[in-house]
């Protein structure tokens, strides 16, 4: 069968037939290659397709009314590109390519015969959905609650989690590619406030270590400890999804 992200990522909350890892290939067609930087869609577009990440990572923003920038959430292989924006006609959040990124794109109609087929990835997606909702709300409530060293480090377990449940491994380190200037634009901090908090995270707690953009964690209870953070994506309840379809 055709190597797909997307197979490779619900496999890991659930085991897969084969007749739902074939409708999930389908949707992997025709995929398209984005640099880094490039706009995959803006807010206020029409939301009449998705994409599925096969390579790269990209994040979603929106712009304040002060022109400032929140970024919302990062997007690695196996996500679907669009789902925030499904009950409705337009695009509630820009998307830009992180780093160069391959996606294939689908338009959402496609989506709708994937979950009428098969009811139980409809379950899957739907639930993978709340969990970056929840996600989202504990990074807001992190930004109202906490001083900024707890919001960097909540950050940083927030992207070492999601790249454990991509990979489907019990990373210790993680590429950091986005900027400071971006970290800052998704916990609400300007550039030197980040990068100082980086030199007491590293200098002072010893809760990482940095060589270049390669960040390890070396006291990652002390990262959760700090920022109140909980992996919503250790385990999701399948429990209640219905059976496969013969």
């Amino acid at each position: 069968m055709t190597d797909s992200c997307l197979v490779h990522k619900l496999d890991i909350f659930l085991t897969l037939t084969d007749r739902e890892k074939e409708a999930l290939v389908e949707l992997e067609k025709s995929p398209r290659d984005y640099a880094a930087g490039e706009t995959i869609f803006e807010e206020g577009d029409d939301a009449d397709t998705l994409y599925v990440v096969q390579h790269g990572w990209l994040y979603s923003s929106n712009m304040l009314a002060d022109g400032s920038r929140q970024i919302l959430l990062l997007h690695y292989p196996g996500d679907i590109l669009g789902t925030a924006s499904i009950a409705f006609d337009e695009a509630g959040s820009s998307v830009v390519a992180g780093e160069p990124a391959t996606l294939c794109r689908f338009p959402k109609n496609s989506l709708g015969r994937l979950f009428d087929a098969h009811p139980r990835l409809a379950a899957l997606i739907y639930a993978l959905g709340m969990v970056e909702n929840v996600t989202l709300s504990d990074r807001l409530r992190v930004l109202g609650s906490s001083p900024g060293k707890g919001r960097l480090a909540g950050f940083i377990m927030e992207i070492v989690s999601r790249l454990r449940a991509t990979r489907d491994e019990q990373i210790t380190h993680l590429d950091m590619t986005l900027t400071q200037a971006d970290i800052g634009d998704a916990v609400g901090l300007n550039k030197i406030h980040v990068n100082r908090l980086f030199r007491e995270l590293e200098q002072e707690d010893f809760a990482i270590r940095r060589e270049g953009r390669r960040i390890e964690i070396l006291r990652e209870d002390f990262l959760c400890d700090i920022s109140s953070f909980a992996n919503r994506y250790r385990e999701i309840d399948t429990s209640w999804f219905p059976p496969p379809q013969s």
